[in-house]
C-alpha cells in the first residue's frame, strides 16, 4: 500500500502533460487527493506492513505527517475547483506538479532510510519551485529563485550532514533508521555531533527557520494562497520530520542534551526575528510567512523541551497545518478578489464578501493561537514544557515573541477586514468551494481545541515514545 501511494500521484502527475480540458485536469487532482486521503485515513485502523527492505516503513510520526499532507492535499483541490472558475492560465505544469509534490512527500513521510530522506526532501524542492511562479511576473520569478537558491544551499548542507552520519556509521554499514537505533552504540560520537550540526542547518533552511528563512516571506507573498497554504502547512512539516529523525538518533547516542541545546537557541531565534520584521509588513501574505517562521521555532522548541514539549510539538504540527490552510487560502481568496494582497489597497472585506471576511478572522485567531482553538492548547502544553524544565527567561521569550506577533498580524487583518470598501477586480460574490474548503479546516481547529479524540492521543503517545527511546 506505501508503494501504491507513492505511485498514484507520480502516475497521474505525468498524466496530466497529456491534451486534455484544463477543468479535466483539476478533477484528476481532486480525485488523486480523495483516493489519497482515504487511504490514509485506513492507516490509521491497520498499520501497512513494510516495504522495499524496510526502505518505506510508517510509524506513529510518519503517520502524523502523511496524514497532514493528504489532508492539506485534499483542502487545496477542492479549493481549487472555485479557484480556478474565475483564473484562466493554463494548468498543465501548475497541476503536474501538485500531484509530483504528492508523491514525493508522500515517500518522505514514510521513507526510513536517511538516504533516501534526503532525496525525497530535494525532490519536494524542485516540483514546488515551479508553483511559486504561477502567476509569471518579475515579483514571483525573483521569489522562486531565491526559494532555489536559499533550499538549494539547505539542501547541500543536509547532504553533507548525511554522508558526516554515514561516516559516524561506518561501523553498522547501513543509514536504514532502525539499524541505526539498534547500533547507536557503535556510532562515532563525534562525527555524529557534526553531522547533528549539518542536517540542523540545512533541513533548518528548508523549514525556515531563522536565520534561514529570509526566502519565506518572497516565495509566500508571490506564491498563490493554496501553495503557500501546502508549502506552510506541508512542506515544512517534511523537513521538520528530518530533525525528529535526527532527535531519535541523538536519544539513542546519549546526544539528547547536546542536540535540545540547539533546537532551544535556534528555537528562540526563530521566535524574536519574525516578531522583528512584522511590525512593519502592511502584505497579509507575508505576514502568515513571518506567522510561520514563528511556529516553526514552535516546533523545535518543543522538540528540545522534553516529553511534554515533544506531545505539544506534534500536536502543534497538525494545528498549525490545519491554521494555516485556513489562514493561507482565505488570504489567496481575496487577493484573487481584489488582485492585491496589501492592506492599503484591500479594505472593507467584510461588507463585501462577508463570509471570507469572517473566515479571514478566523483564520488569524486560529493561527495567532487563540483559544478555543486548538493551537492554543498546544502552544501551551510547550510554554508548560519550559517551565517544568526550568527555562524561565525562555518562557518570557516565548510569550513576547506570540505576543507580538499576534499584535503585528491583527494590525493588518483589521485594516483588511474592516474600514470602508475597496473595489474588488472580481464581482462581489461569495465561492461556495473556495469557502467550504477554509470552513473545514476552520472547524477541524475548533474541534480539536475543544475535545481530542482518543486514537489522536494514542497516535501522539506513540509518536513521543519513539524520540524518547
Amino acid at each position: 500500500m506505501l508503494s501504491v501511494l507513492i505511485l498514484i500521484p507520480f502516475v497521474c502527475g505525468l498524466v496530466v502533460f497529456l491534451p486534455m480540458e484544463r477543468r479535466l485536469r483539476v478533477r484528476i487532482l481532486c480525485a488523486v487527493s480523495l483516493v489519497h486521503a482515504m487511504i490514509v485515513a485506513s492507516f490509521w485502523k491497520v498499520n501497512p506492513p513494510s516495504e522495499i527492505n524496510g526502505f518505506l516503513m510508517l510509524d506513529a510520526i510518519g503517520l502524523i505527517v502523511l496524514s497532514i499532507v493528504s489532508f492539506l492535499f485534499l483542502s487545496v483541490s477542492v479549493y481549487m475547483v472555485g479557484y480556478f472558475h474565475h483564473e484562466q492560465r493554463r494548468t498543465r505544469t501548475f497541476v503536474a506538479c501538485l500531484l509530483l509534490l504528492l508523491s514525493t512527500m508522500t515517500l518522505v513521510s514514510v521513507s526510513r532510510h536517511m538516504g533516501l530522506l534526503w532525496v525525497a526532501i530535494e525532490a519536494t524542492t524542485l516540483f514546488s519551485a515551479p508553483l511559486i511562479s504561477f502567476h509569471r511576473n518579475p515579483e514571483s520569478l525573483e521569489a522562486t529563485w531565491k526559494y532555489l537558491l536559499v533550499c538549494s544551499v539547505g539542501i547541500a548542507l543536509a547532504l553533507l550532514g548525511t554522508f558526516f552520519l554515514a561516516i559516524a556509521a561506518h561501523d553498522v554499514h547501513t543509514l536504514l533508521l532502525p539499524v541505526l537505533l539498534s547500533g547507536a552504540k557503535m556510532l562515532s560520537v563525534n562525527w555524529l555531533k557534526l553531522s547533528v550540526i549539518f542536517l540542523l542547518v540545512g533541513y533548518g533552511c528548508k523549514m525556515g527557520l531563522a536565520p534561514m528563512h529570509s526566502w519565506k516571506p518572497e516565495a509566500y507573498g508571490q506564491a498563490p494562497g493554496m501553495i503557500a497554504a501546502l508549502m506552510s502547512g506541508a512542506l515544512t512539516q517534511c523537513s521538520f520530520l528530518a530533525l525528529i529523525r535526527v532527535s531519535q538518533i541523538c536519544a539513542k547516542t546519549g546526544l539528547s542534551e547536546f542536540y535540545a541545546s540547539i533546537l532551544i537557541v535556534t528555537g528562540a531565534l526563530s521566535l524574536v526575528a519574525p516578531a522583528i520584521f512584522i511590525l512593519g509588513e502592511g502584505n497579509i501574505k507575508r505576514a502568515f510567512a513571518y506567522s510561520s517562521v514563528e511556529h516553526m521555532g514552535i516546533l523545535v522548541l518543543g522538540l528540545g523541551l522534553g516529553p511534554v514539549g515533544i506531545f505539544g510539538a506534534f500536536f502543534h504540527m497538525i494545528n498549525n497545518a490545519v491554521a494555516k490552510v485556513a489562514a493561507f487560502l482565505a488570504a489567496g481568496s481575496l487577493a484573487q478578489k481584489y488582485g492585491s494582497s496589501r492592506a492599503t489597497e484591500v479594505k472593507g472585506v467584510i461588507h463585501l464578501y462577508p463570509v471570507t471576511g469572517v473566515l479571514l478572522i478566523a483564520g488569524f485567531l486560529a493561527g495567532t493561537g487563540m483559544f478555543p482553538f486548538a493551537t492554543f492548547h498546544s502552544e501551551l502544553m510547550i510554554l508548560n514544557a519550559a517551565v517544568l524544565s526550568g527555562h524561565y527567561l525562555l518562557a518570557l521569550v516565548y510569550l513576547g515573541g506570540i505576543l507580538v506577533m499576534f499584535i503585528g498580524v491583527l494590525r493588518i487583518v483589521l485594516e483588511m477586514a474592516l474600514g470602508k470598501p475597496t473595489q474588488p477586480v472580481l464581482p462581489a460574490k461569495e465561492n461556495f468551494l473556495m469557502n467550504a474548503a477554509i470552513a473545514v479546516a476552520m472547524i477541524i481547529s475548533l474541534g480539536l481545541g475543544l475535545w481530542m479524540p482518543d486514537i489522536l492521543t494514542k497516535v501522539l503517545n506513540d509518536a513521543v515514545a519513539l524520540v524518547r527511546i
